[in-house]
């Protein structure tokens, strides 16, 4: 299988998410929503079966196309190839060494990440801090691997990216936002119903989190 550099998926899926109508607003320093938060195997079930219902619901409100679908795959196929032609064979090999090394840590601190298991694995709060401490050494051993001249022709190909995803996907309108936000209340309705009252706090402090305007 041909190997996709961790950077690749990370910019792609940023990129994605920035144009996509539902997107998630990502703050790096505000905590994932279940930070902290150590789920029960049923209580991660029933939280995995909600996030499911909600997605058929979001992909009802605002369907894309199986046409649109294969346009935004070439996209991303496209995107990648541009990156990878940008790094040398030495950064190549570089980059190769800490993708295997990323995922070395990773497997040691959680393996459950590994198995096949239809439900997301449950990590513990020790488990994400020291996943959040990894990612940090990776982002910066990668930093030192790319020159300057490159990043900037990293961030010209994703704003053309953007702008064909952009062009793929029409805007939404007022019925479905508001379609979105009664389904996304709804599913957070639910989750609460799931959770212990301690839990039910610890979410709404993570939620808390101001996200400032992109």
């Amino acid at each position: 299988m041909k190997t996709i550099y961790i950077l690749l998926s990370v910019i792609a899926l940023t990129a994605l998410s920035l144009i996509l109508p539902v997107k998630a607003e990502e703050d790096l320093d505000c905590p994932d929503d279940f930070s902290g938060i150590e789920l029960t195997d049923r209580q991660q079930s029933k939280i995995w079966q909600l996030e499911e219902q909600l997605d058929n619901k979001i992909e009802t409100i605002v369907p894309i196309s199986d046409e649109q679908e294969a346009q935004i795959e070439q996209l991303e196929e496209d995107f990648e190839r541009q990156i990878e032609g940008l790094f040398s064979s030495e950064q190549k090999q570089k980059i190769e060494q800490l993708d295997r090394w990323g995922e070395e840590q990773v497997e040691k601190i959680a393996p459950q990440l590994f198995q096949e298991i239809e439900i997301e694995p449950n990590l513990t709060v020790e488990q994400e801090a020291e996943l959040e401490g990894i990612e940090i050494e990776y982002e910066r051993r990668f930093e030192n691997i790319l020159t300057s001249q490159q990043w900037q022709k990293i961030e010209e190909i994703e704003r053309q990216f953007e702008n064909k995803i952009e062009a793929l996907i029409p805007e939404l309108n007022a019925k479905q936002e508001a379609e979105i936000e009664s389904a996304e209340e709804e599913f957070e309705a639910k989750v609460m119903q799931v959770l212990t009252p301690e839990q039910r706090q610890q979410l709404q402090q993570n939620m808390a989190c101001d996200v400032p305007d992109i």
